[in-house]
């Protein structure tokens, strides 16, 4: 756990605008359309204790969101403000959640960074996380099934 003047605490709702100020700030992080305040209301609602922030004092100078479907741990919005970087804060933010995700029964976490975020990859790579370049990740936007009045196209 950090020390000093600084702590990690559980993420609450009442943080979200906070938490996305920090990640528009952070380049490479990318806040997209599942970062609305609803989803990540909803997802924090069913992961309570592995979406973390770290604080000093009121200042919020970093995040990590985690979520565990029982089979697959995920981490999303690993983010420490720019002015903060290269302190551990990353590091310890990091650890925390795995410990957390272990505590709920993950076997095995993935998270997912830009191909162009360096930074990153550097970052989990010198963590010890394995680059796996024998899978390939696929999206599928729900909007594509809504027609105009909202609801799902039948063809």
């Amino acid at each position: 756990m950090v020390t000093g003047p600084c702590r990690i605490e559980r993420a609450g709702i009442k943080d979200l605008p906070l938490m996305l100020e920090l990640w528009r700030c952070i380049p490479g992080l990318g806040v997209g359309s599942g970062d609305e305040e609803e989803s990540l209301r909803l997802f924090m609602e069913r992961n309570p204790s592995t979406c973390l922030l770290l604080k000093d004092g009121e200042r919020l100078l970093g995040t990590v969101l985690g979520g565990f479907d029982g089979r697959r741990g995920y981490i999303y919005h690993l983010a420490v403000h720019p002015d903060c970087q290269g302190q551990g804060y990353g590091r310890e933010l990091l650890k925390e959640v795995l410990y957390e995700l272990r505590k709920l029964g993950a076997p095995k976490i993935h998270l997912f960074a830009f191909n162009d975020n360096q930074l990153a990859a550097g970052f989990y790579q010198n963590q010890g996380w394995e680059w796996r370049r024998d899978i390939q990740v696929f999206s599928w936007d729900m909007d594509k099934w809504k027609t105009e009045d909202g609801k799902r196209k039948t063809e």
